[in-house]
């Protein structure tokens, strides 16, 4: 696998920083967002004594021209200050924008090779709210994270400057900071409340449109659209309402900090006044105080922000480890599954069931199918039948027993590359967005020449012949349902084919077919008998007169049948 930056997030383990700190070059980056940060700060103290020397000795003394070197030493101060800033913030989008790409791709990619069994406890709405709040954590660690971490702790040299110029004036400034912490305190765990009603309320309105376009057909041949629609003005309309309280709670701690700002200016110049009148401090240092306050609470201002904000990348965070808890197919570091095998299939001793809460519907099964074998399956659950060919896939473990592919047990190999050794065909095809080609080739290009024998073989020539753009059709949206359900099969059919598989297995596709598809089918299954092990759930009678042998899903096993002729000379 390529990273598994999705790792730092499993269980409870891994801190903020371990989100970022796996990524390659990380620490030069760090090393330089401190360097910045730190000039930057050093920097913001030249505007606060500038103006302290303006009025203690530029202007009682007349001294332009010191007035002048103090002005160009302050503007060079802010243009180097303003470009630290700027490159600050470059290095720090560049690392959210390398964080997001890294563990979007690493998300993504342990979601495809999760578990089958463990991926379906979940709607696909939900996963798709836990893709999205990575970017959740991207506008976190966008600058946030960093620019607090490094800030934060200058607000103490801002304080220091204060006493060392006001002395016992800077408890002033550290009691509105507290108090402002206080405040901000509580803001957090309303906001928080809030943002989790939001996330549930999400996940329902989600979960709702997902089912509701995946079943528009059925909803439009019910007449049911003004129930549906009256069902989501309803989610819509809670969903607006806590949208509303979190905008509200969100922008609470900005407006609080704007008030305590204002009170810790006028408070340090109402209590600063006295000690200039006394003659305890000058009006600069005055001046400076007031200013130097204010720089000590933007630092803490934008750690409340941040300390708001966590409880939401808490949650993002939360959302991305669900994921990263799903379970693989494959261990890390299983070698990859043997390319040189010939088919040979063997259950021992399996037992499933398709749920936890459900019984067995194979106990203690063992069966041995040889390479190059046709066997037929049939039985009157479809789900238990479809189940088995899940088996032999890998898609499922048996939660007892072993399921063997030529002595190898598909459970201690990486089963992400079958592709060529074992191939699907289910009852219904599914076609990709692309043209006929790519969906034949499966976007490989080096596929091309054998996926138009495979389409030759099984008679497509024709049938994209008729269409405008041949091959090159385009297939988008819900074209599966224009283009003939005999195409759609054929295609499907063909695309199993392209890599001449070691193991073939169609779960109910010749009835699913029309008469001529299915007989065409039905003749290269025949030239396919003794070159690939051919596993087939179906009732067809010509498939069970083709079959070298006949098995009937029952009793929790797998009963061999007496084959009869249903051949007509």
């Amino acid at each position: 696998m390529k990273t598994r930056l999705i790792d730092n997030y499993k269980k409870q383990g891994g801190s903020w920083i371990s989100g970022v700190k796996g990524l390659p070059d990380f620490w030069p980056s760090a090393f330089w967002l401190v360097l910045c940060t730190a000039s930057i700060q050093v920097l913001s103290l030249a505007l606060p004594l500038t103006l302290m020397q303006v009025y203690d000795r530029i202007i009682p003394y007349n001294a332009a021209g010191t007035l002048l070197w103090l002005v160009l030493g302050c503007g060079v101060a802010f243009i180097l200050e303003s470009a630290l800033r700027f490159i600050r913030s470059w290095i720090s989008g560049w690392t959210a924008a390398r964080f997001d790409h890294f563990l979007s791709q690493s998300a993504f990619e342990h979601l495809l090779r999760s578990q089958l069994s463990a991926y379906e406890n979940e709607e696909p709405g939900i996963y798709l709210d836990r893709l999205g709040s990575i970017g959740t954590l991207r506008n976190f660690y966008s600058g946030q994270i960093f620019q607090v971490m490094l800030d934060l702790p200058f607000a103490s040299l801002f304080l220091y400057a204060i006493w060392f110029l006001a002395g016992e004036l800077v408890w002033f400034p550290i009691g509105v900071i507290l108090a402002f912490l206080f405040l901000a305190g509580i803001l957090k765990i309303g906001y928080e409340l809030n943002r989790r009603q939001q996330l549930n309320i999400d996940d329902r309105r989600f979960n709702f449109l997902f089912e509701l376009l995946g079943g528009v057909h059925l909803v439009k041949s019910l007449t049911l659209e003004e129930q549906m629609l009256r069902r989501y003005e309803r989610l819509q309309a809670t969903a607006v309402e806590i949208n509303h309280k979190v905008s509200i709670w969100s922008i609470l701690p900005t407006n609080v900090g704007s008030f305590f700002s204002h009170i810790s200016l006028f408070g340090v110049i109402g209590l600063g006044a006295s000690s200039v009148i006394q003659g305890q401090l000058t009006i600069g240092g005055l001046t400076a105080c007031a200013m130097l306050a204010g720089r000590a609470l933007q630092p803490v201002q934008s750690a409340a922000g941040f300390w708001l904000r966590l409880s939401e990348a808490k949650l993002a965070r939360q959302q991305v480890r669900q994921l990263a808890n799903l379970p693989l197919e494959s261990e890390p570091g299983a070698l990859p599954f043997p390319r040189n095998i010939e088919g040979y299939i063997e259950f021992e001793q399996v037992s499933h069931r398709l749920k936890e809460e459900l019984p067995d519907f194979v106990t203690d099964l063992s069966v041995q199918i040889h390479p190059r074998e046709m066997v037929v399956i049939s039985g009157e659950n479809t789900n238990h039948t479809t189940a088995l060919l899940a088996l032999i896939q890998g898609l499922v473990r048996p939660y007892q027993g072993n399921l063997l592919i030529d002595d190898y047990d598909l459970t201690e190999w990486d089963r992400s590359d079958l592709n060529g050794l074992i191939e699907y065909v289910p009852q219904s095809g599914v076609l990709f967005s692309g043209t006929l080609l790519d969906n034949l080739t499966l976007f490989d290009q080096n596929r091309q020449a054998t996926a138009i024998e495979a389409a030759t073989l099984l008679g497509l020539d024709e049938l994209v012949a008729s269409l405008p753009r041949g091959y090159e059709t385009e297939v988008k949206g819900q074209a599966n349902n224009v283009l003939p359900s005999g195409l759609i099969q054929r295609i499907s059919m063909a695309r199993a084919l392209v890599t001449r598989p070691r193991i073939l297995l169609l779960d109910r596709t010749v009835e699913a077919m029309d008469q001529d598809s299915s007989q065409i089918v039905l003749e290269v299954l025949r030239r396919l008998k003794g070159h690939s092990t051919i596993v087939l759930v179906s009732n067809s009678p010509a498939l069970v007169n083709l079959a070298d042998r006949v098995f009937d899903l029952k009793d929790n096993q797998l009963v061999e049948q007496e084959k009869f002729d249903f051949s007509f000379n």
